[in-house]
């Protein structure tokens, strides 16, 4: 069975990445230029991923609902069906 606590767990501890170059001068010449890189770090969740995490929570959410209401229309038409007959006899 597929736990959704375990997905949105693993996506929310997503990193994304990235080193953008910055020209700086620092040589006698001032028009020489410095490859400069850094880490930047984006933390998760964008507010996409927090959306379909929350859209497939919600839609297990109401499957099991659907799931729960027909097995009790299933057993509520039995018990009608029972009673009719009983009647009837």
């Amino acid at each position: 069975m597929v736990s959704y606590k375990d997905d949105l767990y693993k996506l929310l501890l997503v990193q994304v990445m990235a080193t953008p170059t910055i020209s700086v001068s620092a040589e006698e010449n001032l028009g020489d230029p410095i490859d400069i890189r850094m880490d930047i770090i984006h933390l998760e969740p964008v507010a996409t991923v927090a959306f379909l995490v929350a859209t497939i929570a919600e839609n297990a959410s109401l499957r099991a609902r659907i799931k729960t209401m027909e097995a009790i229309e299933k057993i509520t038409y039995k018990h009608e069906r029972q009673a009719r007959l009983e009647i009837e006899q």
